[in-house]
């Protein structure tokens, strides 16, 4: 994953480091350090590097220097450290003013200071915190699938991250969407790797690192006190999407949410509730949703019944007729009965929401009437067809 941009600002040995502007892009993941001097360069950043430049071929260029921040910034750079002193005396006025605009961090180094033993302490923090990455992984996956980990082994192994005694976990899963289909194997590798420092960058904070887990196209995320860290869980969702989507702006991510356990042994639950509230959102065909499992409704009783068959029974007799109709006839007679049945059984809500005149809608609900032999204007009945939709949504998901 790399370090946190603020985290590197912590360490003693880059002390004469100083942020300057774009104070609010310094929650960015650094995973490692690159020199650039001209905009003819750019097309070698990478994603997450943080760039030094020491001014030698723009500082007498104010338009150079502002393409080559504009091109950092949309190449999604961590940063840029600005060596001051001998070409230029500090960040211009334009620069900052971009930088701020944009949530991208610049920072100066003042010149007397080595650069190559700057980058030499920056690389071996990234190197140290990737090895942490890597252990981290790992204690997640021994949590959730292996069951391998007590709390006193957790405890042991977290000793660093500043958490309380008295904690509380809940799992966090980002679901990267339509994701572009790729031949080139390297390519895909890539995509997996920004998309989950992209989450860990949001997630994460100067005082605490996070915990996850990267499993095919998710980023599992065990959150530990997050009342502490994080009051507002919809926020930090959107925080997460927002992150995501600077690198991935044509991708939906979607987050689901498993309930908060205070017993170390309920994380596996936590998990498999938050598993449960993605299936929710592919059933709904949501995009860049945010779903916790406590507000699921009634897939809640629907998951719990493992006879797929029954359900299928049940899809049959409430709605499995109307379907046959649509089949064979070529109406629209399920999206219209869904629709009345969302707005609670009102013909002009429907009407309006059809863009349909009343009339023809009133003609086409008598239809679905002599289809299915059901007193709509019944709540129960209504009830019965809407759960069947929702078994339908769960069969095709």
């Amino acid at each position: 994953m790399g370090v946190i941009l603020d985290q590197l600002l912590e360490m003693p040995e880059l002390k004469d480091l100083k942020l300057v502007s774009g104070a609010n892009g310094a929650n960015k993941i650094v995973r490692w350090v690159h020199i650039v001097e001209a905009p003819e360069i750019l097309e070698y950043v990478q994603s997450d590097e943080l760039i030094i430049l020491t001014g030698m071929a723009v500082f007498n260029n104010p338009q150079n220097f502002v393409e080559l921040v504009e091109g950092l910034i949309e190449k999604n750079a961590a940063g840029l450290v600005l060596n001051v002193g001998k070409y230029i005396d500090k960040v211009p006025d334009e620069i900052s003013r971009i930088a701020e605009e944009n949530s991208f961090a610049i920072l100066e180094l003042p010149w007397e200071r080595s650069i190559a033993e700057m980058t030499k302490v920056i690389c071996g923090e990234i190197v140290k915190r990737q090895m942490e990455d890597i252990a981290n992984q790992e204690l997640l996956m021994n949590i959730l699938f292996l069951n391998k980990v007590t709390y006193e082994d957790f405890m042991r192994k977290i000793p660093d991250y500043r958490y309380d005694a008295s904690m509380s976990y809940r799992i966090a899963i980002v679901t990267m969407e339509n994701v572009p289909r790729s031949g080139e194997d390297e390519k895909a590798v890539n995509i997996m790797e920004v998309f989950y420092n992209s989450v860990n960058s949001a997630a994460s904070d100067s005082r605490h690192r996070t915990i996850s887990y990267l499993l095919d196209k998710s980023v599992i995320l065990l959150l530990v006190n997050e009342k502490d860290r994080y009051p507002n869980l919809n926020m930090f969702a959107d925080m997460i999407r927002k992150n995501c989507k600077n690198n991935f702006p044509y991708m939906s991510f979607s987050v689901s949410i498993g309930n908060a356990y205070n017993d170390f042994s309920q994380i596996k639950k936590s998990y498999i509730e938050a598993e449960k509230a993605i299936k929710v959102i592919k059933a709904e065909g949501k995009r860049d949703a945010t779903v916790f499992y406590s507000g699921i409704g009634g897939y809640k009783l629907l998951m719990e019944i493992e006879n797929t068959g029954l359900l299928q029974e049940y899809y049959h007799d409430t709605l499995g007729q109307l379907e046959q109709y649509d089949i064979q006839n070529r109406s629209d007679f399920m999206e219209i009965l869904y629709t009345f049945l969302q707005e609670d059984g009102s013909y002009i809500q429907t009407s309006n929401k059809l863009f349909m005149h009343r009339n023809t809608l009133m003609y086409k609900m008598n239809k679905i009437h002599e289809i299915l032999k059901v007193d709509l204007a019944d709540p129960k009945v209504r009830f019965e067809l809407y759960l069947g939709f929702m078994v339908k949504k769960m069969i095709n998901e």
